[in-house]
């Protein structure tokens, strides 16, 4: 959908709390505004805001009142003015980055199921860009990973090595202003590609009272550093 497209390999870079937000408000505006075309897919945004071509958003999508909004990040790639007259709407179209795909498609196709499928996810997650150590339980080999967003239920992490799916995983996190890494046992819940990494998602096996409390101050921290992040102007990375 880009008129002078860049291949975007990359995930989301660091600063991404600070990036401008779109809003798709419901299944509907997410499946008339998507576009499949240049690469990795994209959506129509409805949106008066002058976002410059080139920059950095996030889109947070919902899909219906009962499931959280996800966040995906894509590079403004064409603006189109409003037109009262014949009706044609103010908007931005966004282009996904190459790193959300496995995360377009998972919420294509559950938009596109309609009211016969439920997202499993039950918590709001916070996109971070944090890096993590995991390993299978029982085993002491480590892998490296980044963590791209977390909640209450679980997290979505890219690495290049694979993992199978319903294999229980240890993933060790330093959160922000800790000494020592955390570490919590989850599931693996779907797997995917990325470009050249291995993607997966990740459902919480909290294994007493003293792991659910981890996780809530995980995610209490990690909020709360994007709401004290202070604005910042990216880089140009067009």
């Amino acid at each position: 959908m880009s008129r002078d497209r860049k291949d975007d390999t990359s995930s989301a870079p660091s600063g991404a709390a600070n990036f401008p937000e779109l809003v798709i408000k419901n299944t509907r505006e997410f499946l008339a505004g998507y576009q499949p075309s240049g690469g990795n897919g994209g959506v129509f945004c409805p949106t008066r805001r002058k976002i410059p071509v080139g920059e950095m958003v996030a889109v947070k999508v919902h899909l219906g009142r009962r499931q959280p909004p996800s966040v995906v990040y894509g590079r403004v790639a064409w603006r189109r003015p409003g037109r009262h007259i014949l009706k044609i709407r103010a908007g931005i179209g966004v282009e996904f980055l190459a790193s959300e795909r496995a995360k377009c498609d998972y919420l294509l196709n559950l938009a596109r199921a309609g009211a016969s499928a439920r997202s499993r996810r039950h918590h709001e997650r916070v996109p971070v860009e944090l890096p993590v150590s995991w390993r299978r339980v029982g085993r002491l080999e480590a892998f490296s990973g980044r963590m791209r967003d977390v909640g209450r239920g679980g997290a979505f992490v890219l690495s290049p090595a694979t993992v199978a799916m319903q294999e229980r995983v240890v993933l060790e996190i330093v959160p922000p202003g800790a000494q020592v890494p955390m570490a919590f046992i989850g599931r693996v819940a779907w797997i995917g590609r990325s470009g050249t990494e291995n993607v997966f998602g990740i459902e919480w096996r909290a294994r007493d009272a003293g792991g659910g409390r981890r996780i809530k101050e995980l995610v209490r921290r990690l909020s709360d550093l994007q709401i004290s992040l202070p604005p910042q102007k990216l880089p140009n990375q067009g």
